[in-house]
């Protein structure tokens, strides 16, 4: 049985993310855990609805039949490696960084060399 994480911002977009997951539990069962982090001292959702935004997401978990956790941390990068850790993660659902330089997804590869990593284009279509 898969472990899938799926990493998620308080974006709506981030639909794709958790279909994707969907879609990997069609062929296999797995568990999915959906997860945001923010950093100590910040808001969870960039957001003037915060809640809609927290409460929008945790549907969407729940439709999928996953798992949803909110996480406050210091260090972001740090808090996502100890989850896939202690959590048996075996993939690892993220966005694309519209940012081509040092991403976080390339941090957390380096970081979690055995997990792999199914990194989701931003759509651009209209």
């Amino acid at each position: 049985m898969a472990n899938i994480m799926v990493c998620v911002t308080g974006q709506k977009s981030c639909d794709r993310l958790i279909q994707r997951a969907i879609a990997y539990d069609r062929h296999s069962p797995s568990t999915i855990h959906v997860v945001h982090c923010v950093q100590t001292g910040r808001k969870f959702m960039n957001s003037i609805d915060e809640s809609d935004a927290i409460e929008y997401l945790f549907t969407a978990a729940q439709v999928a039949g996953a798992d949803m956790t909110m996480l406050r941390e210091d260090k972001v990068e740090d808090a996502l490696v100890n989850y896939a850790k202690n959590n048996s993660i075996n993939l690892i659902i993220m966005g694309a960084s519209p940012d081509s330089g040092d991403s976080v997804v390339a941090r957390l590869q380096h970081r979690l060399p055995d997990i792999e990593f199914d990194i989701v284009m931003q759509d651009t279509s209209l």
